[in-house]
C-alpha cells in the first residue's frame, strides 16, 4: 500500500553507495523505518541531501503488512534549516534535540501533537535571534509529557525534596540519580513553575537543569544511555 506523509528524519544509515536505512518520525504514522536507494541526478525522487538527520520530509513510501522495514520511494524537503546550519550554537541544540528523540521514541503509534511539538520547535531554533539557549532544557520538560512521565511540581514546605523514581517531591532526601538535594529541588521546581525560553538563566544553573533532567530520562527510559552530543553542547553554550 502506497501512503503520503510527512515525516522528520531521526538517523540515515548508509549501506553500499546507494542504499540509506532511515529512521523518520512521521506525523500519521509514528515511527517507522525505511529503506532508500538514492540518486545523484535532477531527476532522482530521493535524494540524499533531503535525508539528513533532523530534516522536515513530504513522503510517500510502500508500507509492507507485518515486515519492519518499508520502502521509500519519494521524499522532498518540507522546509530547509539554514539557520541552524550557520550556527554553532543551534547546531550543537539541535544534535542534541535529535540523539534525545532517538533514544526516547520507541513506540510505532502515530502522535500528532508530538509531531507537531518536534516540528515546531525546529523551526522556532532555525529562525530565532535570541531566547532560544534554554530550548533543550524547555525541550526536554515538554517532551515528557508527550511520553508519559511528566514530573509533578507539588514543591512545598512538607515536601522539598523531588524524587526522580516517583515524578514529584517528597519529604525524603535523596541524592542522583535517584532524587535531588534541596537547593536542587528548588532550582527544578521554579524552572517547572514557569518552563520558559525566556527564563534568565546562568550556565550553572542551565547545566545543572540539563543533569537532572538527564538523570530522570534514564530511571524511566530503559536503554537510555550516554548521550554522545552532550559534552559538545556544553562546551558551546559555556562559550
Amino acid at each position: 500500500m502506497r501512503i503520503s506523509d510527512k515525516a522528520v528524519v531521526l538517523q540515515a544509515i548508509k549501506f553500499g553507495d546507494k542504499k540509506l536505512i532511515l529512521k523518520l518520525y512521521t506525523k500519521q504514522n509514528g515511527l517507522l523505518t525505511v529503506s532508500a536507494f538514492v540518486g545523484r541526478g535532477s531527476s532522482s525522487k530521493l535524494k540524499s541531501s533531503s535525508l539528513l538527520p533532523l530534516t522536515l520530509i513530504d513522503i510517500e513510501f510502500l508500507f509492507k503488512q507485518n515486515k519492519d522495514i518499508h520502502q521509500l520511494t519519494e521524499a522532498s524537503c518540507n522546509n530547509v534549516f539554514k539557520g541552524i546550519s550557520k550556527d554553532l550554537s543551534k547546531l550543537s541544540i539541535a544534535q542534541f534535540i535529535n540523539e534525545i528523540l532517538i533514544k526516547t521514541l520507541k513506540e510505532q503509534s502515530s502522535n500528532f501533537h508530538l509531531f507537531e511539538f518536534i516540528e515546531t520547535c525546529l523551526k522556532f531554533l532555525d529562525d530565532a535571534q535570541e531566547n532560544y539557549i534554554n530550548l533543550h532544557i524547555y525541550f526536554l520538560i515538554e517532551l515528557t509529557k508527550y511520553i508519559g512521565f511528566e514530573p509533578k511540581n507539588n514543591y512545598s514546605v512538607r515536601t522539598p525534596y523531588f524524587d526522580c523514581r516517583e515524578g514529584q517531591f517528597t519529604f525524603n532526601s535523596l541524592s542522583l540519580p535517584l532524587g535531588l538535594s534541596k537547593d536542587d529541588s528548588v532550582l527544578f521546581s521554579e524552572f517547572l513553575k514557569i518552563n520558559s525560553l525566556k527564563t534568565n538563566l546562568s550556565n550553572f544553573q542551565r547545566q545543572q537543569l540539563l543533569e537532572i533532567l538527564l538523570a530522570y530520562y534514564r530511571l524511566h527510559i530503559p536503554g537510555f544511555n550516554d548521550i554522545k552530543s552532550l559534552e559538545v553542547l556544553k562546551e558551546v553554550l559555556a562559550l
